[in-house]
Order: C-alpha cells, then sequence, then structure tokens
C-alpha cells in the first residue's frame, strides 16, 4: 500500500493533467449539446489537444491550434471552390494546391501542423457534405475548433492550474541541486563519488533543456497576465553560465589532482567546493519558498582562502617545481572558483527579486 501510495504521489502531476484533459472534452461536450451545435467532434476532441501540462503551454497550443485551423479552413475552402472539383482528377490536382501552402507553414512551425489537415478536410468533405458547402464547413470548422480551443484554456486557468512560472522555479532548484552534487562529488575526493560525475552533468544538461522550454512558456503566462512572478529568462542564462562554471570548474580539478596541490591549497579548493554546494542548495530551497534567499559571503571567503593558499604555495617556493601546465590549472580553478562566485551572487539576486514578488499581494497564485 505505501509503495502505492508513493507511486501516485509521484506521478500526481500526470493525473492532474489527466484530469484537466478529460474535464476539458466533456464540458466541451455539454457546452456543444447547450447551444445546439450540429455534430461538434472537433469542438469535443480540440480540448485533448490544446490542455497542456501548464498554463502557458495551454495558451502556446491554443494560439497555434486555432490560427492553423482558421487559415486552413479558410484556405481549402477558397480551393474547393475556386476549383470545384467532380473527377479524380481534379480532386488530387485541388488537393496538391490545398496541402502545399499549409504544408509549409507546418514545416516552419510543427505546432501549426493542423492547418494542412483542416485544408485536406474541408477539401475532401464538401464533395461528401454538398448540402453544407465549403463555406459552411469552413464556418464549422472554425466555430467548432474556437469553441474547443476557449474551454480547454478556461479548463487550464481554473481546475488545479499548473503554472508554467511555478515548474520554473521547481526546475531551477532541481539544476542547482544536481549542480551541488557535483561539487559535492569534488569535494569529496572519493573516486566513487567522482565517478557518478558523468551521469550528473548529463542529467543536468537534460533538465536545463526542460528549464528552455518552461521559460519560453512562462513568457506567455506573463504576456497574459496569469502569473506575477518576475521574468525568468535571466533565470534560465544564470544557470547555463552556472553550470558552465562547474564544468570548468571539475576539468580543472580532474586534470589537476588533489596529490598536485599543497596541503593548504588542497584545504581550501575542497573547503570552496563544498561552500558553494551548500550555498546552491540553500539558493535551490529558497526559489522554492522554504527559505530567504542568503548572501554569498562563506562562498566569497573561500574563494579568497584558496587564493591565499596559491600565494602561500608561491612563497614557499613549491610553484617552482611545478610545469607550466600543472601551474595553469591549479589558477585556472581559483579563476572559475571566482567566476562560479559571481554567477552564484547573480543567482541569489534573482532568487531575491522572485522572494519579494512573492511577498506581494498577488493576483494570481
Amino acid at each position: 500500500m505505501a509503495a502505492i501510495t508513493r507511486w501516485l504521489t509521484r506521478h500526481r502531476q500526470k493525473f492532474v493533467h489527466a484530469a484537466r484533459m478529460t474535464t476539458a472534452s466533456v464540458a466541451a461536450f455539454a457546452l456543444v449539446r447547450a447551444i445546439g451545435l450540429p455534430g461538434g467532434p472537433w469542438a469535443v476532441i480540440t480540448p485533448l489537444v490544446v490542455n497542456q501540462t501548464s498554463v502557458g503551454g495551454s495558451l502556446k497550443a491554443v494560439f497555434e491550434q486555432f490560427v492553423g485551423s482558421l487559415f486552413g479552413a479558410v484556405y481549402g475552402a477558397a480551393v474547393a471552390l475556386a476549383i470545384a472539383p467532380d473527377d479524380p482528377l481534379s480532386r488530387a490536382a485541388a488537393l496538391v494546391i490545398a496541402l502545399a501552402p499549409p504544408s509549409i507553414l507546418a514545416a516552419f512551425s510543427f505546432g501549426f501542423r493542423i492547418a494542412p489537415v483542416t485544408a485536406a478536410l474541408m477539401l475532401l468533405l464538401s464533395g461528401v457534405d454538398v448540402e453544407a458547402g465549403p463555406l459552411g464547413l469552413a464556418a464549422s470548422r472554425i466555430l467548432e475548433v474556437g469553441l474547443g480551443c476557449g474551454v480547454g484554456l478556461l479548463v487550464s486557468v481554473l481546475v488545479v492550474p499548473a503554472r508554467a512560472s511555478r515548474s520554473v522555479l521547481e526546475t531551477t532548484a532541481q539544476v542547482a541541486s544536481l549542480l551541488a552534487a557535483q561539487l559535492e562529488a569534488l569535494a569529496s575526493g572519493s573516486d566513487a563519488k567522482q565517478a557518478e560525475l558523468g551521469s550528473l552533468a548529463v542529467t543536468t544538461r537534460e533538465s536545463l533543456i526542460r528549464l528552455e522550454a518552461l521559460v519560453q512558456e512562462a513568457a506567455r503566462e506573463r504576456r497574459s497576465r496569469l502569473t506575477d512572478i518576475p521574468d525568468v529568462e535571466p533565470l534560465l542564462r544564470t544557470m547555463r553560465r552556472l553550470r558552465h562554471d562547474v564544468s570548468m570548474l571539475r576539468r580543472a580539478a580532474r586534470e589537476a589532482g588533489h596529490d598536485t596541490l599543497h596541503e593548504p591549497a588542497a584545504h581550501s579548493w575542497l573547503h570552496a567546493a563544498a561552500t558553494g554546494a551548500t550555498t546552491l542548495r540553500r539558493v535551490g530551497e529558497a526559489l522554492l519558498g522554504r527559505r530567504a534567499p542568503e548572501d554569498s559571503n562563506a562562498l566569497a571567503q573561500a574563494v579568497r582562502a584558496y587564493r591565499n593558499a596559491l600565494d602561500e604555495m608561491r612563497r614557499a617556493g613549491v610553484t617552482r617545481s611545478l610545469s607550466t601546465a600543472t601551474l595553469g590549472r591549479l589558477f585556472g580553478i581559483g579563476f572559475a572558483l571566482e567566476q562560479f562566485r559571481r554567477d552564484l551572487d547573480d543567482l541569489i539576486e534573482r532568487s531575491g527579486e522572485i522572494h519579494t514578488s512573492r511577498n506581494r499581494p498577488a493576483r494570481f497564485r
């Protein structure tokens, strides 16, 4: 029973999304019957297509579905009226003409793939439903799709809404946790822990790709005034830089090796990596609203201690016995740590802005 409960909790969002899709489709069916719209299959099907996992995603799908259907219906009806195919050859020629421009639109933007489908339906069904004609079919199609888009978007906003802006913060916290795990593996000095660095880096990259998509959806929510969270595009840029910083640290530390470092420098490096990991985890908690954001003074002191350790190595003459490549890596760690600290300061500033926006009276939550 406990395993089932954990599984349901882990997949809660998927079940909520399925409930939204079902609710939207049933609501569209009820509306079709209430207003007496004949047929109405597209009104019932469309909410299943436009209802995405977030409100921002639904906004994008609604726009593409409606614009694609509108263009396909109008263009397909125009081709059917202009050519009026009455034999297989003319119908094939009309189909080519009807499909080419909408297919080009779909090729440039995959979201508009409904346009050629609608154009083909207008042409093929106009010969079957003679009474309605091309114009009647086009009007019916646009009305049904518009109704389905409206119901789908309304359900997405009202029924357990999943804000992309909230998902951005959760995914950013996840990326911060993954970067922290990489730093912790570096700081551990354990071969077993460092063997996990490759898989952690891959998971981090995949999470960043998902974050990029969510940021685009969150931008649509902001334009539609469906969220009060500040612009999250700078958050994405900062996380990209932090991922690059951790990659530089991982590479420099691996090439330099702990045995190359003089004891004070080795201790300072491990302390700086551990401090950076702790700060990243705390910023992730701040993004999730679990704590107020904090500064990076501890990391700044750790970075300063590493630089001081290098200066001590130089004064003690230890650096004279090291190769130029090794020295470059050691000082490269210092440069990467300083850059990491600056970018982490930027992330802390972004999390502070988000924390402030949460504490203001908000229209949407």
